[in-house]
């Protein structure tokens, strides 16, 4: 099967999920092409020279999220020559901007299946504006875009039940076109996690502290903000660590120091050792406005970590699974401190508990949410699409 993905928004998760998307397709004797922008994650030039050196052809375009007529029809008249007699089973976009641009060329140039990945409905949340806070232009025209682009989308594939119950009230998605596949990882390298009192050490964090850690971007999207203020409500023996980097740090530390928490909150700073981190957890929490599907969750529970989250896409049904699945962990509404405040205090006082949950967690990602699991996912839409059943094509 010869595929072709485009991206724009290469930040965060979004990032992880093409890197392995990518890689895990060639890796099933796939022929992949890439199409990416760097412009929002420097280190995805990184990730694009890891591609080329595993056999996956590679086509920087520095896509911008705004809209900007001009750029944009000059990345869409590049896009062109990469799709034109390449001859590609399936065009598989991700996000708002590579979403518009290359299912558009697609329509126009190529007999390929168009699939699509949202990664979120940027539309549906503050203004439009998404991870990184970045709003690519009006709410109302993004919502048209989107939806007009559905109907000339084969399939579009949602990371989580939530997100593709979102795209089919928005009308950007149906039903029938609408298919899930979830995020999924490697759990190997967040089992049995170590380091952590090295990392309380670092900072100052004491060995007797209890610990509420999260994983991510500091921006408006991940709601830490709603963390700090819950901190806020608890003892003082309990601690925040937010392991990231983003524009809201400065923020985030004012907050904690006007609040009295300068002492009780600590910042990372980005960090390529996560695991340690994790190990310096008594809890995860995800107090995240909006998520597709969350990585950083995924990760805390292959770390054997029980887990808060806001009702957010995906959480509830990776933490709440339903009948012949116990819980690893609990759901709380959005935007909500004191929700999110009860919460914690509840898990942080029942040691129990939060072993139950704890002896889960690990499990639950092995048996649904695994990047075997996210492969075989997709390549059932792409055969779906192309009527080949079962077959290795």
């Amino acid at each position: 099967m010869r595929v072709l993905q485009i991206m724009e928004c290469t930040i965060g998760g979004t990032r992880r999920h093409l890197r392995d998307l990518a890689h895990g397709l060639s890796r099933r004797g796939h022929t992949v092409e890439v199409v990416a922008s760097t412009l929002r994650e420097p280190r995805m030039v990184e990730d694009l020279a890891a591609m080329e050196a595993a056999g996956i052809a590679v086509h920087q375009l520095d896509m911008v999220r705004p809209i900007e007529p001009l750029t944009d029809v000059g990345h869409a008249l590049a896009l062109a020559g990469t799709v034109f007699d390449r001859r590609f089973d399936v065009i598989h976009t991700h996000s708002s901007k590579a979403g518009a641009l290359g299912r558009a060329v697609g329509t126009m140039l190529s007999g390929a299946a168009r699939v699509h990945t949202p990664h979120t409905y940027a539309a549906a949340f503050d203004g439009g504006k998404g991870q990184g806070g970045e709003a690519p232009g009006p709410p109302g025209l993004i919502l048209a875009t989107e939806r007009l682009l559905g109907r000339v989308t084969d399939r579009l594939i949602h990371v989580s039940e939530g997100e593709r119950e979102q795209g089919v009230s928005l009308g950007v998605s149906t039903v029938d076109r609408g298919r899930v596949v979830p995020n999924g990882i490697d759990p190997a390298p967040f089992q049995d996690p170590q380091g952590g009192a090295e990392v309380r050490a670092e900072f100052g964090i004491p060995p007797d502290a209890q610990v509420v850690g999260t994983v991510g971007l500091l921006n408006d999207a991940k709601g830490h903000d709603l963390l700090v203020d819950a901190l806020a409500q608890l003892p003082a023996e309990v601690h925040v660590l937010l392991v990231g980097h983003g524009e809201l740090e400065q923020p985030l530390r004012q907050q904690a120091a006007r609040l009295g928490l300068a002492d009780r909150v600590h910042i990372t700073g980005w960090r390529d050792d996560v695991s340690p981190c994790h190990d310096a957890m008594d809890l995860f929490c995800l107090p995240s406005r909006w998520e597709g599907l969350s990585y950083a969750l995924l990760e805390a529970l292959a770390a054997g970590l029980p887990c808060v989250s806001s009702a957010v896409n995906g959480s509830p049904e990776v933490l709440l699974p339903g009948p012949g699945h116990p819980d690893c962990g609990c759901i709380v509404p959005r935007d909500d401190s004191a929700a999110l405040a009860q919460a914690l205090s509840g898990l942080l006082s029942d040691e129990e508990l939060r072993r139950e949950l704890s002896a889960a967690a690990a499990r639950r990602v092995t048996e649904a949410f695994t990047i075997d699991h996210m492969i075989d996912g997709t390549l059932a839409v792409y055969r779906e699409i192309l009527g080949t059943g079962g077959e290795q094509l």
